[in-house]
């Protein structure tokens, strides 16, 4: 009991005092308690409050390399217990956790087979989506990277389908969307866990942030990664667009390098969403080919229920046609072939 009350006596700080830590250019602040409450013995403490610091104060460098150090330190002394309780009880939980402390020391290659087998073990529990979702968030925060960052994303939306009310998952996926500077889509994400854990540090740090990020104007999280990956946001003026003509039955559009609407046929439909799909599927495609090595992408055919769309580079961006009549492939790909009359269409 004594260890206890002890314990609970720590001078700790208070939810108002918290807050403050997370206020503009409290940085130095934040890392001085961070320190006392290691030398003070609460590590666990400590990282967490760290942990969401560098959230908050992102990009904080000091802060990466200090929370950096504490982790690994924290992995190192927690490792051969982790490697103890796979070999003792072997629930998904427990593989999970290994691989995260593998992670942290930099053995990606065990951490990964590790992440997969708690999944395999239990395809129900998100510990082992989680796992590989915080590997490849850690990785997008610090190296930029797109495909890792699409990763994180795909396993942290399982693992909040599995268990809708894990608070690390809820944490994690907010965190991503506050990176692809979405606040609205993160301020979503954290009202079940305010309400639960309205003190929790980085419930804290990510609401200070999401307050003072300018609201986003999608809901696409792929269109998100686009402008974070670009710098730019694509801009449809209907107002200002051209005419394309098109022949009865058949829908175009065409985008301009920077994903924007610039033309379309008089019956084509403008709706938001199917604009925004059309932006992503040029930024993606146009993206994907030269980081594959590929060169510049030509033309693309897709076929479904809802009849045939076909997408062509052109020098200026890319041209879309589409028909619900999947019999006008020949003459969508005609069309598309000749000058289309783009003399008079602008």
């Amino acid at each position: 009991m004594g260890i206890i009350e002890s314990w609970m006596k720590r001078p700790r700080p208070s939810e108002e005092t918290m807050t403050d830590l997370f206020s503009t250019g409290a940085e130095s602040s934040l890392l001085e308690v961070v320190l006392y409450l290691d030398d003070q013995g609460d590590r666990h403490a400590a990282t967490q409050l760290l942990r969401a610091g560098t959230v908050r104060f992102y990009p904080w460098p000091d802060g990466e390399a200090a929370l950096d150090q504490l982790e690994r330190r924290n992995a190192r002394e927690s490792l051969a217990s982790l490697q103890d309780a796979v070999v003792d009880r072997y629930t998904a939980a427990d593989a999970a956790r290994l691989s995260t402390a593998l992670h942290r020391l930099g053995d990606v290659t065990n951490a990964t087979a590790w992440s997969r087998a708690a999944i395999e073990e239990d395809p129900c529990s998100p510990e082992g989506y989680l796992a590989i979702a915080r590997g490849n968030l850690r990785r997008f925060r610090r190296e930029d990277d797109a495909v890792a960052g699409l990763n994180a994303l795909r396993y942290l939306t399982k693992a909040c389908q599995l268990h809708p009310g894990h608070g690390v998952c809820l944490r994690s996926l907010a965190m991503l969307l506050l990176l692809l500077r979405a606040p609205v889509a993160a301020s979503r994400v954290l009202r079940p866990i305010i309400r639960v854990s309205p003190s929790d540090p980085m419930v804290l740090a990510l609401e200070a942030l999401s307050s003072i990020v300018p609201p986003e104007n999608t809901s696409n999280v792929q269109e998100l990664f686009l402008r974070w990956e670009t710098g730019s946001s694509p801009n449809h003026d209907l107002s200002s667009i051209g005419g394309i003509p098109a022949p009865e039955g058949v829908d175009a559009w065409e985008l301009d390098c920077s994903r924007s609407l610039v033309a379309s046929s008089s019956d084509a439909d403008h709706g938001d969403d199917l604009i925004e799909s059309l932006s992503v599927v040029v930024g993606s495609v146009s993206q994907a080919t030269e980081k594959m090595g590929l060169g510049k992408f030509l033309r693309f055919t897709s076929r479904g229920e809802g009849g045939i769309l076909m997408g062509q580079s052109e020098s200026s961006g890319m041209l879309f046609s589409h028909s619900r009549r999947s019999s006008q492939e020949p003459l969508l790909y005609r069309w598309m072939q000749s000058d289309r009359g783009r003399e008079t269409s602008r």
